[in-house]
């Protein structure tokens, strides 16, 4: 290889060493930024889970607290009267209202169980030695006691004792009124709850006896103090702790349970809550692995190339020609779509005034040679400024007219041949020839995931029904995701009879890495994607799920008519001019509201249509504009405005006066103009669309055309 070859070679090594090095360190950040949101969401879902848990908790015991204070006015106010038969009947219709209650007892002041609320087998206890009993007699807290975990004489099970003082009316000692608790009850309350493989819940007494685990304790946990767990409800809610149980790190959140010495403690496997994030680095690596073999292939293959290219000294620099052509093409490419709109705007007043300084100056006079030629040079630099957008817009993807059944069949004729026997796929697409503007692509992107996703969602057996067709908004409505404007659209509907979503899953259903699959089966990045992808279109998604009764998703797309026939152009205002010879069409003083964020084009369009005969009001921003024209919609006969408006772009401002005054006659202009801005401005009842900048006799022309004269 010759000097230039191989100095080119070294380039080719190095550019594919920094492309790999690049993807590395983009891998890096992106696993770095992954971690720290699993861990995030994994702490934000254990100590939103462990306050809802507490809170339950607290209701619980106040029932159970509500129904120790009723009962003890009641015995001290109504029961003296009453027989002993009476006073049982009554105490177990209380215990009843209160199904965690098992007994529910009243003791006289020596320490005697004088009535209970039902006959457990067992006569009537002494417990002047309990501690409830002597701790109630000799404070009054004013609060009710909880003791620790025990068995009871009368039943021999783990229960905890709640109890309240009785107080005669001068204050004195007059008994307790004592609840049982059986552990199975508050362990019940909590049995439903799906923690996850090395993840558990504690229910704790201040000073770290235990009272439940989910899941169950062994007889050695249940006699070990936990008061490191207790201390942890300190801020911060989320902490991080060595396992009492097996010494692995684990993701705490302890949170008291209201005013009570209780202490409700989340525990969850650090290491599990990451799985998500480990699952995702391998993958990323296996990515990173075969992007750097593909690099490494690609850069061998062009170093051959070079050594073929170097025995031709002709095909060697013809190379190094497309290769240098390429990366001015790039840089171009990259400059225009920065600088574009801002020299339209430059570009928009230096013709328009020019213009009009053009007609103002005397026929044949210097003046209006040297005005003529600075308007050849602006229609020349116009056009140069249009070839070179439209070449910054082919290095993105290309919007064009897809057939959306189509593409609906091919991802239909992919599934159908993997499912099992029990489940059935059936289609109904009524949408032959309707385009969608759109990747053909990312569509068929959108099409498999809603169908995969509702297949894996009916399992083994189940029916998945998918249907295609022609739809039109006539006003706009708020889906799920997403609004629908006023227009024709294809609804592509997944419906599954799959064991559907509860509400806190469907709010979350968009989320990036939220998933209800097991590990393995899923990423959480489909319907994320799908989103994405429906929102970039100017689509919606709606979703309706109930547990049990399935799931039905559809995707509302915008339609751009049959693909035999889409088009979307700006009006044909050469032609107009060539037949309408130099006649401009004048207006008869109608108020034409003007708005651009640039001021010198709302001066200059204030100038050319009060020289049309128009009554022009201008605004720099799409916010003053509205105002004005919520305040007095009336006041304005036709709107002019830009497309790019920061805050409020031109389509919106067009909707919002349009939803106040049906049929008010509207202009857009746009030095970016693409056909999904066309299309838009066109459902909404746009009457021209016009590329920035404006000429003279192109607005006048435009405007006479929205006006109807």
């Amino acid at each position: 290889m010759n000097s230039s070859s191989q100095r080119l070679g070294r380039r080719i090594v190095a550019a594919g060493v920094g492309l790999v090095v690049a993807l590395a360190g983009a891998v890096g950040y992106d696993s770095w930024r992954l971690h720290q949101q699993v861990v995030f969401a994994a702490e934000r879902e254990l100590g939103n889970l462990a306050k809802a848990l507490a809170g339950q908790g607290v209701r619980n015991l106040q029932a159970v607290d509500l129904l120790l204070r009723e009962s003890a006015d009641w015995y001290e106010s109504a029961s003296p009267g009453l027989a002993p038969d009476a006073v049982a009947a009554a105490l177990a219709a209380r215990a009843a209202s209160v199904p965690q209650v098992s007994v529910l007892s009243l003791v006289d002041a020596e320490g005697r169980q004088r009535f209970r609320s039902r006959d457990t087998g067992r006569p009537l206890a002494d417990v002047a030695d309990r501690p409830y009993f002597l701790q109630l007699r000799e404070h009054d807290a004013g609060r009710m006691y909880i003791g620790d975990p025990l068995l009871t004489r009368t039943e021999g099970l783990p229960s905890l004792v709640v109890a309240r003082r009785l107080s005669r009316p001068d204050g004195s000692f007059d008994g307790v009124v004592t609840a049982i608790v059986t552990l199975q009850q508050l362990r019940a309350a909590y049995s439903e709850i799906s923690l996850g493989s090395g993840s558990s819940l504690l229910l704790l007494l201040d000073d770290g006896t235990l009272v439940v685990r989910q899941p169950e304790a062994t007889a050695a946990d249940r006699e070990r103090r936990y008061a490191d767990l207790v201390a942890a409800k300190s801020p911060p809610l989320i902490d991080r702790l060595l396992s009492p149980f097996d010494g692995s790190t684990q993701l705490v959140a302890a949170v008291g349970v209201g005013q009570e010495p209780l202490t409700l403690v989340l525990m969850r496997s650090r290491s599990d809550a990451l799985r998500p994030w480990r699952d995702e680095l391998r993958s990323a690596l296996l990515r990173l692995l075969l992007f750097a073999l593909l690099v490494a292939v690609t850069v061998a293959s062009l170093l051959r190339q070079l050594r073929r290219l170097d025995a031709s000294a002709e095909r060697q620099a013809a190379l190094q020609e497309r290769l240098a052509s390429a990366a001015r093409l790039e840089s171009l490419g990259t400059l225009a779509g920065g600088i574009a709109h801002d020299f339209n705007n430059i570009l928009g007043a230096i013709l328009g005034f020019g213009e009009m300084a053009q007609q103002r100056a005397p026929a044949g006079s210097d003046m209006r040679r040297h005005l003529d030629r600075i308007m050849e040079g602006g229609a020349r630099a116009r056009a140069l400024v249009r070839r070179i957008l439209d070449f910054s817009r082919g290095g993105g993807i290309e919007r064009v007219p897809v057939h959306l059944q189509v593409v609906v069949e091919e991802v239909l004729a992919l599934l159908r041949p993997g499912l099992a026997a029990t489940v059935r796929l059936d289609a109904q697409l009524a949408a032959a020839g309707a385009a969608v503007l759109g990747d053909s692509t990312q569509l068929h992107q959108v099409a498999m995931n809603l169908c995969s996703n509702a297949i894996h969602a009916v399992g083994a057996a189940g029916v998945v029904s998918v249907q295609l067709d022609r739809l039109r908004s006539e006003a706009p409505r708020a889906l799920l995701d997403g609004e629908l404007e006023v227009g024709p659209y294809l609804r592509l509907t997944v419906t599954d009879s799959g064991h559907g979503m509860p509400p806190e899953v469907l709010q979350r259903v968009f989320e990036p890495f939220f998933t209800t699959k097991k590990q393995g089966e899923g990423t959480g990045l489909g319907l994320a994607m799908v989103h994405g992808i429906v929102a970039g279109l100017g689509g919606a998604i709606d979703i309706a799920s109930q547990p049990g009764r399935g799931t039905r998703i559809a995707v509302w797309l915008p339609c751009s008519g049959d693909i035999e026939a889409v088009e979307l152009a700006v009006p044909d205002v050469a032609g107009a001019e060539a037949a309408g010879g130099h006649e401009w069409p004048q207006g008869e003083g109608q108020v034409v509201m003007v708005v651009d964020d640039e001021r010198p084009l709302v001066e200059l369009a204030e100038e050319l249509l009060a020289a049309l005969g128009y009554e022009p009001v201008g605004f720099d921003s799409g916010a003053a504009a509205l105002a004005a024209f919520e305040r007095d919609p009336a006041r304005f006969d036709a709107l002019l405005t830009d497309q790019n408006l920061p805050g409020l772009s031109g389509c919106d401002l067009a909707a919002r006066m349009l939803a106040l005054r049906p049929g008010l006659p509207v202009v857009l202009a746009s030095g970016k103009l693409d056909a999904a801005v066309e299309q838009r401005a066109r459902a909404l009842g746009v009457a021209a669309v016009l590329r920035k900048p404006l000429g003279a006799r192109e607005l006048a022309r435009a405007l006479a055309a929205a006006l109807g004269r």
